[in-house]
């Protein structure tokens, strides 16, 4: 796969450029990497191959701007801000997690990869770095200065393993099934998760 240039553009630019790749996320989405074609996107936009060429030098470059760009978008506001307490700040913290990864955009992202991976050397490990670390190294950071909660020796495992049990059956039920999990049980797949953390229950493997 061919690297795209770093191009300095301009604001109209960069503009038309988030168009084509929010019009290429929303057809690779539907229709998967193998059956989309340039064309397709082209037809979404509208413009020219040479234009979408200067962007991304091929449809691989495409679609990994297109998992970049969306792994972007589905961790926004994913920082942890302390509240009232460490229960509070878990609890809000989790509650955007697990809407946010069971959003259309995160589900349709997950699925992208977990289709397109096989065929991909390289695209899941650049999902791992790009989406689930970051947002497990932001929850680590934070287990890490809570020295006197003591929630765990390794707050890199705790992380991993918080964000794991979170995702759990609400995030795979939600893949298979296309179905929005309702807020009441969101929140209390969260609450249970959080309270595990708390008490203990993810220690240093």
């Amino acid at each position: 796969m061919s690297s795209s240039p770093d191009l300095l553009l301009s604001p109209r630019e960069e503009a038309r450029r988030n168009e084509m790749l929010s019009a290429a996320a929303e057809v690779f989405f539907k229709k998967g990497f193998s059956r989309t074609s340039l064309d397709d996107v082209i037809a979404v936009t509208g413009g020219s191959k040479r234009t979408l060429y200067r962007y991304f030098p091929s449809k691989e470059d495409l679609f990994f701007a297109v998992i970049k760009m969306v792994s972007d978008r589905t961790i926004v506001g994913l920082t942890v801000m302390p509240v009232k307490g460490l229960r509070e700040t878990l609890t809000t913290f989790g509650r955007t997690y697990l809407r946010t990864i069971v959003s259309p955009d995160g589900l349709a992202l997950f699925r992208a990869v977990v289709s397109e991976s096989p065929h991909f050397p390289g695209l899941g490990q650049r999902f791992v770095v790009d989406a689930t670390k970051r947002v497990s190294d932001i929850l680590a950071n934070f287990l890490a200065q809570q020295t006197e909660a003591r929630l765990s020796e390794d707050p890199q495992v705790a992380a991993d393993q918080f964000l794991a049990l979170l995702r759990g059956s609400v995030h795979l039920e939600a893949l298979l099934t296309g179905i929005t999990p309702t807020a009441e049980v969101v929140e209390s797949d969260v609450r249970r998760s959080v309270e595990a953390l708390v008490a203990g229950a993810f220690t240093k493997a």
